[in-house]
């Protein structure tokens, strides 16, 4: 027998509410034993009611700890040194994060074991624990924040006529077995703070701001307020045949709203990399981060595969009658551009999806065509869909490995202009330039107010 404490052995001389404390931390971490009856010094006093402690134990582990941690708590009566003392056994939970219910999963309620004592966890920890014990899509885990509304989702789903209740959460993959929300439900929560960027632009370069718009919210209504923003910014063009008008919409409004449904319900949620839609006089581009979910090619999809990032999102699409056949996107997008001698160009690599709609009415030069840089860089940079490749230790952070990307397809630019493509803060950014100029990937030039970044590309030939 132990008679000191360490990361896997806690005392408590009697039984109080740190107890739960220490079930949930070791839950969370490598699993311990909690032994009541033994002081912190390893002084055996044992407990004068054993069956009673046992009780109280077990009452409070069942009703006090999410998710339920009953399964993996057992209560014994252990003789030490002529005492009683109760042994609680704790095993290393699956569901983790385990949590006081009355504290919610916010660091108050969440603990984890660091040597011989327990802390609370940072929410960099319990998203780490989310992401451990996640079984499949992103959309399936649980959800960190818990306090959420759903408004904007409800006001859709009354549109077509349908109820979101109990029951329709839960059906969707919105709750889980523990009644907690999943992230599914942050996405149609009118807490998302995924982002959608749109901008209209002068011109065939993004130069000259004419209109732009910054939507979070459900997703649902990040697509509806896109679809608007796309419609006012759309122009046509006018002929006469047979002596009677005819409006040619520049871009075929299938292919657009195609288009919009793949760069929301495939995008990557986990990033904080906002979908970029760009209005230009000769185009219409969508760029969400992602890439292909599996390994499939652009021509599997073509042939009307479906094998969507998150498929209880487009669930939720199909069930709004958004979608209207899983696996038929791209194959319509093409086919609305039949006969117009024009064809959308898709642009994918392990991080990135973008489509380009070309403007059917548009007599210019087509700048359409060629490889793309955005290919180029992935494939040089070695980016892998489970965050990054490259040689040992020198691996990027998922968010230096997004700020390079766009700084090798779009820059050099201003630090406002990376900004106005990203979710994260302002010092965050700074952070994640500093690190990859330290790294030599990105170089800053001109003075403070002029100044620029450009990807060197080291970034091409290092394997980083």
């Amino acid at each position: 027998m132990v008679f000191s404490e360490t990361d896997m052995v806690e005392f408590k001389r009697e039984y109080s509410r740190s107890v739960l404390k220490a079930v949930v931390a070791f839950a969370n971490t490598h699993g311990g034993m909690v032994f009541i009856g033994i002081e912190d010094d390893g002084t055996v006093c044992g407990v004068e009611d054993p069956e009673g402690v046992m009780l109280a134990v077990t009452n409070a582990i069942r009703d006090a700890v999410k998710p339920n941690a009953a399964m993996i708590a057992e209560c014994e009566q252990l003789e030490v040194r002529g005492k009683t003392v109760v042994g609680i056994r704790v095993e290393r939970g699956v569901d983790r994060p385990y949590y006081l219910a009355d504290k919610g999963m916010r660091p108050e309620g969440v603990y984890v074991r660091q040597g011989a004592a327990s802390y609370m966890a940072s929410e960099a920890e319990i998203r780490t624990l989310l992401r451990e014990s996640r079984d499949g899509a992103y959309e399936s885990g649980r959800c960190l924040q818990q306090d959420l509304t759903f408004g904007g989702t409800r006001a859709f789903f009354e549109k077509e006529g349908l109820e979101l209740g109990d029951a329709q959460m839960r059906s969707l993959g919105m709750v889980d077995g523990d009644g907690q929300f999943t992230n599914l439900a942050w996405m149609l929560s009118d807490q998302c703070t995924a982002v959608v960027k749109l901008a209209c632009f002068f011109g065939t370069n993004r130069t000259t701001f004419k209109d732009r718009l910054e939507v979070s919210g459900s997703v649902l209504v990040q697509f509806e307020r896109s679809l608007d923003f796309l419609a006012k910014h759309m122009g046509y063009k006018t002929q006469f045949v047979n002596m009677r008008r005819v409006d040619y919409e520049d871009f075929p409004p299938d292919a657009v709203r195609e288009a919009l449904i793949n760069a929301i319900v495939h995008r990557d949620y986990e990033s904080q990399v906002a979908t970029l839609i760009s209005v230009l006089e000769n185009r219409l581009e969508f760029t969400s981060y992602g890439g292909l979910p599996t390994a499939c090619s652009l021509g599997d999809f073509q042939l009307d595969v479906s094998v969507p990032r998150n498929p209880k999102l487009a669930a939720v699409f199909y069930r709004l009658r958004l979608i209207e056949a899983y696996g038929t996107g791209i194959r319509r997008m093409f086919e609305a551009y039949e006969g117009s001698g024009k064809t959308p160009v898709f642009d994918i690599t392990r991080s990135f999806f973008r489509v380009r709609l070309p403007n059917r009415n548009y007599e210019g030069s087509d700048e359409l065509g060629g490889e793309s840089r955005l290919d180029v860089v992935a494939a040089s940079a070695g980016m892998g869909a489970a965050g990054g490749a490259g040689s040992a230790g020198k691996e990027l952070l998922n968010q230096e490995r997004v700020v390079l990307a766009m700084l090798e397809e779009q820059g050099p630019l201003k630090r406002s202009e990376i900004q106005e493509r990203f979710t994260f803060s302002q010092a965050t950014l700074l952070r994640v330039i500093k690190r990859l100029e330290s790294k030599g990937l990105v170089q800053a030039e001109g003075n403070t107010r002029r100044r620029v970044y450009r990807a060197t590309g080291k970034a091409l030939s290092a394997g980083t």
